[in-house]
């Protein structure tokens, strides 16, 4: 321990003597303070990891660099709206263009495992640990030896006096956990002037430059010559009379290059969904104009388009359905409206059938019809306070999904669970409508006849005073199911064969 109290008051400058902080140091932590600041302003906006999503974009801009010009340019053309342009531009072969286009992202994921882009790893963990540096917050250390210094004055110049190694223990062990191993070397300044410019969407001035530069070699000075993690190390040993201690240290794992892939692959599949989808949408506009002349489509609720856009925005994920579910609320509100509903219901209650069977299996049909719009507020409603879809969660988990991962994990299965039983509502009661539409056809095609062989009233129940209206706007509107069909198999399974009945 004498030796090690002998080593501390040797060193040059001197920042220690007789267990004292010396003002040298003080003076060291101001520099830091004064260089860090610019920087942490710069990475506040940019890599900080209080945004995990908007880290790993601007990261992923700086491995892109690692790219030849041409790779960087077929980068570009995987763009949504570049990749879904070629799609749109190929009449005869779509499926061709999406092999192509996957083809070119599996070549240049395939070349981030190259020497290069293994280098840009390790710089990548060395700027984060210089991220975390700069956001280390130096104010209680610099208060220690003036307690008089303010954060906010920029001008303040501190007048620095002798504070005791006890006193400043675990401001030593904090500080040294963050400098510990970091190493700023001329990949870690390129990496700051390439952020830089990518903030101002301008190169940079030669002054700019200069000047975040020379923040940089301050700190790397003052770190290897005046408070260098050794140091730090054995003043923290000194101050707990410990020669074996070791300090807690920042641990830096991971790999940027393989985030990077990752987002790669989840943007291009996502986009892949959402090119397919708008594509999908867009070629049955015509078919739903037809269906609903004059007549704007019904919202889902909370499944919507507004939604759907904050989620492609934020984390490039989206509502897969709504189209078709807007299609098939406005199709049971327009074409099965209430007096529809009753004249079935009669039919079910009061019609004589010559067969049990059929009534059953009409009456379990008709049931299923007329309770669609329920099972649809049953979905809506899902996204309510406290419910299954709850979109408060939905929100929170688009908020804390930019801080922590796991937080995107969990919305990534909550969208994906949204969409499932979205896709089972869809399915289900366009089922169900289909198998009413055939007993429709058969009924309205038996009311014809001079003597109704499925149900013997069957006239005298459709034609009646209550439900003459009922009857005539189902006859008038019944070629237009099969639209509503025709469309809706761009989405779900229908079945087109002939009903059979005992």
């Amino acid at each position: 321990m004498k030796k090690l109290e002998q080593e501390v008051r040797d060193f040059q400058p001197a920042i220690c003597r007789n267990s004292m902080l010396l003002p040298n140091f003080g003076e060291a932590i101001f520099a830091l303070y004064k260089n860090t600041r610019p920087l942490d302003n710069l990475f506040s906006v940019t890599v900080s990891p209080n945004n995990i999503q908007r880290q790993r974009r601007f990261e992923a801009q700086l491995i892109v660099t690692g790219y030849p010009l041409e790779d960087q340019e077929v980068l570009e053309s995987l763009s949504f709206e570049n990749r879904k342009a070629d799609v749109l531009a190929e009449d005869q072969n779509p499926d061709r263009i999406y092999i192509h286009q996957r083809k070119e992202l599996e070549r240049l994921i395939k070349a981030l495992n190259t020497d290069g882009f293994k280098k840009m790893d390790a710089d990548l963990l060395q700027l984060r640990q210089l991220v975390e540096f700069c956001r280390y917050n130096y104010t209680p250390f610099l208060q220690a030896f003036d307690t008089n210094f303010i954060p906010a004055d920029l001008m303040y110049k501190p007048s620095y006096k002798e504070i005791s190694l006890a006193t400043a223990q675990n401001l030593l062990e904090d500080l040294y956990y963050q400098a510990s191993g970091l190493q700023i070397s001329t990949s870690t300044a390129e990496a700051v002037i390439a952020l830089a410019q990518l903030r101002k969407g301008a190169d940079l001035e030669e002054n700019e430059k200069k000047n975040y530069l020379g923040n940089l070699k301050k700190i790397n000075y003052i770190l290897t010559r005046v408070i260098n993690p050794d140091k730090l190390k054995s003043l923290i040993r000194l101050c707990r009379q410990d020669l074996s201690y070791e300090p807690g240290v920042a641990k830096y794992t991971g790999s940027p290059r393989q985030d990077f892939a990752n987002m790669l692959q989840a943007r291009f599949d996502s986009d892949e969904q959402r090119i397919k989808t708008e594509i999908q949408d867009e070629t049955i506009s015509d078919e739903v104009s037809s269906l609903f002349p004059d007549i704007p489509l019904e919202e889902v609720g909370s499944y919507s388009q507004a939604y759907n856009n904050l989620l492609q925005t934020e984390v490039s994920m989206s509502f897969k359905w709504i189209l078709p579910m807007r299609i098939l609320k406005t199709f049971i509100k327009f074409y099965l409206p209430e007096g529809s509903k009753a004249l079935l219901n009669d039919i079910v209650i009061e019609g004589f059938f010559n067969n049990p069977a059929y009534k059953s299996n009409f009456s379990s049909i008709v049931f299923a019809a007329i309770n669609a719009d329920k099972e649809i507020k049953e979905f809506e409603e899902s996204f309510g306070q406290d419910k299954k879809h709850s979109i408060a969660v939905l929100e929170s988990y688009i908020k804390d999904s930019k801080k922590d991962k796991d937080f995107f994990k969990k919305l990534e299965k909550m969208v994906q669970s949204i969409n499932d039983d979205a896709h089972k509502v869809l399915q289900s009661l366009c089922t169900n409508l289909n198998s009413l539409s055939r007993q429709l056809g058969e009924l309205l095609a038996d009311a014809k006849k001079p003597s109704s062989e499925i149900i013997s009233n069957l006239k005298v129940l459709m034609m009646s005073s209550r439900n003459r209206d009922n009857t005539n706007f189902l006859e008038t509107n019944y070629a237009n199911w099969n639209i509503f069909f025709e469309i809706m198999k761009n989405y779900v399974i229908i079945n087109s064969g002939d009903i059979k009945h005992e």
